[in-house]
């Protein structure tokens, strides 16, 4: 997934820094924001709109100074194109409704998932992997930094892919080839936890487009996806020859290693538990249920983080630094605002006839119809559109009644083609922060060394929904 062009993510770990008005109104507007989300999935649309607006708003004010100056032309770019389009869509306001909460949603669950980050920061677990990662043997050093890349990000979404670079690029490593191989193992991890993973901001859009599809649905085929894409990595990285020797104590390492991770692995699944048994409890979205449980959950750990006794007080004041924290979403605020405004639009103004012209051709040829979103959502993010815009566009205007392929299936190609395209493009904080790990050059990081990963996953991909497709 394209993202916000910055190459650093806020110091999580700690949240310390000076409080100014500007970010308790900041902090005010998000936690409005989030209450105004939740308030929508129980079932409350009503005139949340304008209140989500408002405290987008407040939010981007507040944080402008800090904004990218690239992120805010493109964004203006997005927004003029917005409101010229807006006379010309089928129930413009409706649609422009859409953006706003599809915008609501993702900076909400953005939140949340920051919040949950910071708490994996401070475990001495997580502090422990990178040492026994690091000592891997050099024939499976990909497949397992890319497997923990996938079990971090999944968890903790881009968050948790920073915290993998810092273990795969340590300041004193010196072998420059073996330190970009495992910078891109690490990429391609978080491409595939994209693929199923509910915290991704992609999985919540999506199933927010597709509302005759559960998560529990798109989950054993997103896996599935992941682990093919993670495949060709592999078979990239072994034919690159990037396999170096061996580091000693390989065994040692190894044990130790399984020791942390299925801790680690054990406490993922527990928390998809949680917000699984939450959503279905309550009715709502598996991406409301992720803002709903993440505050509650970070507050137990502050509460218990210092002892074995637990203190409210402790858990409250933790709790408040982590709210402190939602300032920094005000570039995230402006991109998501823009992009899924004026996608949403764009698809209810883009003309009848035309559309029609286009799933007529594909209409009745699955592998023709998948490839054409799967890709065309690659090809708009390598050319610096992001994937919240081109997949609302293609999602909401070829749907899947009109291409003749069931919604499974087509979910999953718009899904593949943004995860795919969050390595490839160099327009997204993946590949910039990517680049500033590995030393390497932004274009040869991202479409330098992932554009045949990218193709040969995506064919892959395509032909195994292709296969989804004809069965259903």
């Amino acid at each position: 997934m394209s993202s916000v062009p910055r190459a650093d993510i806020p110091d999580i770990a700690t949240g310390s820094s000076p409080t100014t008005r500007a970010q308790l109104l900041a902090t005010v507007a998000a936690s409005a924001l989030i209450l105004a989300t939740l308030w929508h999935a129980f079932g409350e649309p009503g005139m949340l709109a304008p209140v989500m607006a408002g405290a987008i708003a407040i939010l981007i004010i507040a944080g402008f100074r800090n904004i990218n100056a690239r992120l805010r032309l493109t964004s203006s770019i997005l927004l003029a194109l917005g409101i010229v389009l807006l006379p010309f869509a089928r129930a413009p306001w409706e649609a422009l409704a859409r953006g706003i909460y599809v915008a609501a949603l993702l900076l909400s669950l953005a939140a949340s998932v920051m919040l949950l980050a910071r708490c994996a920061l401070r475990s001495r677990h997580v502090h422990q992997v990178g040492a026994g990662l690091r000592g891997q043997p050099a024939g499976r050093r990909y497949l397992v930094f890319a497997a923990v890349s996938q079990l971090f990000s999944g968890a903790l979404g881009l968050a948790g892919a920073n915290i993998m670079y810092v273990m795969a690029a340590p300041a004193d490593e010196t072998d420059a080839g073996r330190r970009t191989a495992t910078v891109i193992a690490v990429s391609h991890g978080f491409s595939a936890a994209s693929f199923w993973s509910p915290v991704f901001g992609s999985m919540a859009l999506m199933l927010a487009l597709y509302p005759s599809l559960h998560w529990i649905q798109v989950f054993p085929v997103g896996v599935a996806l992941a682990q093919i894409s993670l495949a060709v990595g592999a078979a990239l990285d072994r034919a690159r020859g990037a396999v170096r020797p061996s580091a000693p104590g390989v065994a040692e390492t190894a044990s130790l290693q399984a020791g942390i991770v299925l801790p680690l692995l054990a406490v993922l699944l527990g928390f998809l538990a949680l917000i699984l048994v939450a959503g279905r409890l309550l009715h709502i979205p598996v991406a409301a249920a992720i803002v709903l449980v993440a505050p509650p959950v970070a507050l137990g750990f502050g509460m218990f983080e210092r002892g074995p006794r637990p203190s409210l007080a402790a858990g409250m004041r933790d709790l408040g630094q982590g709210l402190l924290l939602f300032p920094t979403l005000a570039s995230e605020a402006l991109l998501f605002a823009a992009a899924g405004s004026a996608g949403s639009v764009m698809a209810a103004a883009f003309p009848d006839a035309w559309a029609a012209g286009v799933a007529g051709v594909l209409h009745g040829y699955p592998l023709l119809a998948l490839s054409f979103l799967l890709f065309g959502v690659i090809a708009s993010a390598v050319l610096g559109v992001h994937p919240v815009l081109s997949g609302v566009f293609l999602a909401s205007t070829f749907t899947p009644d009109a291409l003749g392929v069931p919604p499974l299936a087509h979910m999953g190609a718009v899904l593949g083609g943004w995860g795919l395209s969050s390595c490839t493009t160099p327009f997204s904080v993946l590949s910039l922060t990517a680049s500033r790990y590995a030393r390497e050059g932004l274009f040869r990081i991202s479409l330098g060394r992932n554009l045949w990963y990218a193709l040969l996953s995506g064919l892959l991909i395509v032909v195994l929904l292709d296969v989804l497709a004809r069965a259903g």
